[in-house]
């Protein structure tokens, strides 16, 4: 067999096997090394099957050695063995979830500690069902399983129940409900009355459980999804988020969902931040430099916001700033 040599800068994450083991390097390093990695032509199998060994992407990679240790491309071996992959950019960690168990980073991105504790996956049925005010066989489940939004734990519960499919993130360590919405599927004809914009709001309000002096309206105008005359009606509670779709004829609620977020709305004037100052909130929250694409101002929900994407080291940031205020408002890190 042919045997190629190249050479490489490491930027990537690996997953590193030798006969019948794992083994990871445990040098604590940061930066960048001059490495020579060789090529082999070697191939996987599971179970007597080949892998199709892809990046992120669906390009095809290879095997290599290094130092005669032969690394794997993480992505698609643990896809291949039924683990999720997930990346912890504020603890710079690589996150491996099995169905039984995970290893969990000590806080969320916006800082907030997060306790050890796990309710377990069934908890976490539990609790979207509390919430849904529906028995378990009277749903059907269609996900429940352990991930990572920010930074916390978090379990993804999905489930359908009549005409409804049902969305919840549940806190792994608590048990509360971080958000949920759920949406009627199946309509049928709709007539030509119209609530008007006002009942809408109520309609809205009436199931959120709030006053209209308890919220902030950033938006609650008519119109169209999937051919159905709607109300979108947002508004703003507290630190929570409220996204309303009203049925224009009858009042009934659509759709809806709620986020609880770590700012309150900014006000919606001019951007008081340059875009330098807003890379480098980026870069600080990110722990390096980059490439920008799709830099630009936007506005989101009735305020000034700064959204692109940072790409390094293999890496993509995708964030929403502030242009106000600077504060970080969505962010998201994944493998380019």
């Amino acid at each position: 067999m042919k045997k190629n040599m190249k050479s490489l800068i490491a930027g990537g994450v690996v997953l590193a096997t030798l006969t019948g083991m794992l083994a990871l390097p445990s040098l604590a390093t940061v930066g960048q090394k001059l490495l020579r990695a060789d090529y082999h032509d070697m191939k996987v199998t599971l179970n007597g099957e080949a892998l199709k060994l892809t990046d992120s992407s669906g390009n095809p990679v290879e095997p290599f050695t290094i130092d005669g240790t032969t690394y794997l491309p993480l992505a698609c071996i643990s896809q291949a063995l039924g683990v999720d992959v997930a990346w912890d950019g504020p603890n710079n960690t690589v996150v491996l979830t099995t169905e039984e168990k995970t290893t969990a980073p000590a806080a969320s991105a916006s800082g907030t500690s997060q306790s050890a504790g796990d309710i377990g996956v069934e908890k976490a049925k539990s609790a979207a069902l509390k919430h849904a005010g529906l028995a378990a066989d009277e749903v059907t489940f269609i996900k429940a399983k352990l991930d990572y939004d920010n930074g916390v734990r978090v379990y993804d519960v999905e489930f359908w129940a009549d005409s409804k499919e049902y969305d919840y993130e549940i806190d792994a360590a608590t048990g509360s409900v971080r958000s949920y919405d759920f949406d009627v599927e199946g309509y049928t004809a709709q007539s030509s009355n119209d609530i008007g914009v006002e009942k809408a709001k109520s309609a809205a309000l009436k199931h959120a459980g709030l006053s209209a002096d308890e919220v902030t309206f950033v938006k609650a105008r008519l119109d169209y999804d999937d051919g159905m005359r709607v109300y979108d009606v947002e508004f703003w509670a507290g630190s929570k988020e409220y996204d309303y779709e009203i049925d224009a004829a009858t009042g009934a609620v659509r759709s809806c969902d709620w986020d609880i977020e770590d700012n309150a709305p900014a006000s919606s004037g001019s951007a008081s931040l340059t875009e330098a100052q807003v890379k480098a909130i980026v870069e600080k929250k990110a722990g390096t430099t980059g490439t920008y694409r799709d830099f630009h101002l936007d506005r989101d929900d009735g305020r000034l916001v700064y959204e692109g994407e940072l790409r390094s080291n293999g890496l993509e940031y995708e964030f929403e700033i502030d242009a106000a205020t600077g504060a970080i408002l969505d962010w998201d890190v994944d493998w380019d």
